[in-house]
């Protein structure tokens, strides 16, 4: 399939998504923000504004937002959704028009004194102007992310300043962006990069020397020395987010702080001479590798070509070596130090060395101390825990109540987009509508999600409140018997546990409480901290009533029983209650995700809510 037709296949997909959820919902805008923000997942889940701030008059806009106190960095979104926007004449966006949108959400900065004043109290637009103005002295960064189902094919920097804001960044997340992350997801692991041939040039490495004792290092090699800049970005020219992690695609413009002195850097004549000393450089690993050593006595080899090859640290680098590459900067003279592992894990079944891999892996990303770390939910995608879990939702029937043979599936999207990918690898028509049908697109669940969904369930819903990175993470350590690898006192590998077809149902099923609790809150058209609510309602559902909830049995019947509804109401009425009281003068989704909220939420409401079946 060309990359005109492959384009065009995806928007569709991605525009029948929004219209179906639409038409339960009556909004475009928020199934589709929804939607997009499975695709960028910011360790932070933003805020989304219900309804969205906007006034026309004084041309503002905000759609949702998050604010990281630690680091002085707010996020603001903002939904630019076209109702013309057809598969058959792609529409696009100009500077102009982005531009624009990204004053909206500047208004609503500059704006947020009076705003503070003059939003209805109940409105969660007014929380966040609250955030702007009582943290006006300590916010450092702005991020603008400008959500839009057209395509911008120019891709050029859309920069704005923001008086008494340091660092103002544009991100545009088209059509197009999200299609290029979803492709580069798929079958990362395969790729092979021919230097020689690909790029037209080699590069050379030293070898480190085996132990002392003359042992060699069993389950990898390792290889440090420097990369030609150029060869770097012509690399990420090529095949882009393939090579790197994800936080690479959150690159903005070479304006925030690491990113513009390393652009300011490469400017300069003379001090881009110094940039392998003044840059931390990168840290990469492949899954094998082709070298050939240059002269005898030495460690010195030349690498011709890698397998599996991806930069795990580094990726602000990587991108702004690219955008100077792009820029038509001259980096002959430019120079990266780096580090590359090659993998050489050996086990007695293919099961046991992906295990090790991951872990491999996921060590020295977090080991290394470079400016970007890889985000775990990308890390750990590629578990054997992961890929048990999308076997089973391949391989498991959904039961039937009316006597009738199985007809569908969940399916488990354990990268970005898969469904997508797995749609469009078939004919239109017949084949997808099979498909389709097999695999209905309400029962598609992402790990993140699948990971909030269990995190609310067992009762930590402060994390679900953190957004999908803390709980994926959390998720995976609870689960870390079904995956990694640990050893008891003797210092004896403890054998994993297998995953199970029950072990799969029940977390399907704590997927199906979750959104029926989510059916019944947005019923209920509460007006702020939906997620909240919803994360916090799950929680105290179990914590009071579990015992009377068979996991098994809402598998069974693809649902939770409807003699729950009532109390799932109050229950949620009381909990949005509980955060808007016991928040006090914190902003109430940041009370949200402590476990204090947590903890005195069940020592205040458990009595109260006990007795109502």
């Amino acid at each position: 399939m060309n990359e005109s037709r492959q384009r065009k296949e995806f928007l569709r997909e991605l525009l029948e998504e929004v219209e179906e959820k639409a038409i339960r919902t009556g909004s475009y805008e928020g199934p589709f923000l929804d939607l997009m923000m499975q695709y960028i997942e910011k360790p932070e889940e933003p805020d989304v504004l219900v309804p969205p701030y906007k006034d026309s008059y004084k041309k503002i806009g905000v759609n949702a937002y998050s604010y990281s106190e630690e680091e002085g960095v707010l996020d603001l979104y903002i939904v630019d959704y076209d109702f013309d926007q057809q598969v058959d004449d792609l529409l696009s966006i100009n500077m102009t028009t982005l531009t624009e949108l990204a004053n909206k959400v500047k208004r609503f900065i500059t704006n947020a004194k009076t705003l503070k004043n003059t939003i209805d109290p109940a409105l969660q637009a007014r929380d966040l102007a609250v955030i702007i103005e009582n943290n006006k002295n300590s916010i450092l960064e702005i991020n603008i992310y400008i959500i839009t189902n057209k395509f911008y094919f120019s891709n050029k920097p859309v920069e704005i300043s923001i008086p008494g804001i340091e660092t103002v960044n544009v991100q545009v997340w088209d059509v197009d962006r999200v299609h290029q992350l979803v492709l580069a997801e798929q079958g990362v692991q395969t790729l092979h990069i021919d230097f020689e041939e690909d790029l037209g040039c080699t590069f050379e490495m030293m070898f480190v020397p085996e132990g002392s004792n003359g042992t060699q290092n069993s389950n990898f090699d390792c290889y440090i020395g420097f990369l030609p800049a150029q060869l770097l970005a012509k690399a990420y020219d090529t095949w882009g987010p393939k090579l790197v992690e994800r936080n690479v695609r959150s690159f903005l413009q070479a304006r925030g702080g690491t990113n513009k002195g390393i652009r300011d850097t490469l400017k300069d004549p003379v001090q881009k001479k110094m940039f392998v000393a003044y840059n931390n450089g990168i840290s990469s690993v492949a899954k094998d590798a082709v070298v050939e050593k240059i002269s005898e006595g030495t460690n010195l080899y030349r690498i011709k070509g890698l397998t599996g090859w991806q930069i795990v640290n580094g990726g602000q680098t990587t991108a702004s070596i690219h955008q100077a590459y792009k820029n038509e900067i001259d980096l002959s003279d430019v120079y990266i130090q780096a580090k590359l592992t090659i993998l050489k894990v050996e086990a007695e079944d293919e099961k046991d060395q992906h295990i090790l891999e991951d872990e491999m892996v996921s060590r020295i990303s977090e080991y290394a101390n470079t400016q970007n770390k890889i985000n775990k939910s990308d890390l750990l995608a590629n578990t054997r825990f992961m890929s048990d879990i999308e076997k089973f939702s391949r391989n498991t029937w959904v039961p039937t109540m009316d006597g009738r043979k199985a007809e569908s599936k969940w399916y488990f999207e354990r990268a970005r987009g898969q469904y997508m990918v797995d749609i469009n690898r078939r004919k239109r028509g017949k084949e997808q509508n099979e498909f389709k049908r097999q695999y209905p697109k309400e029962m598609v669940i992402t790990k993140v999600d699948l990971a909030k969904h269990f995190m609310s369930w067992e009762g930590h819903p402060h994390v679900s409140s953190k957004g999908g990175e803390a709980a994926f993470t959390k998720f995976m350590e609870l689960n870390k018997k079904y995956w990694k690898h640990e050893k008891d006192k003797l210092d004896n590998v403890i054998s994993l546990e297998q995953m199970s077809s029950d072990i799969y149902k029940m977390m399907i099923a704590r997927s199906i409480i979750n959104r029926h609790v989510t059916n019944i809150v947005g019923k209920m058209n509460l007006k702020g901290y939906r997620a909240n609510v919803i994360y916090y309602t799950v929680a105290m559902l179990n914590y009071i009533y579990g015992d009377n909830i068979n996991l098994i049995e809402v598998w069974d019947k693809q649902s939770l029983s409807d003699k729950w509804d009532n109390v799932v109401q109050i229950i949620a009425n009381n909990v949005l209650q509980y955060l808007r009281e016991s928040a006090g003068d914190q902003n109430v989704t940041q009370w949200a995700k402590k476990e204090a909220c947590w903890n005195q939420l069940k020592e205040e409401k458990t009595k109260e809510l006990s007795f109502l079946i």
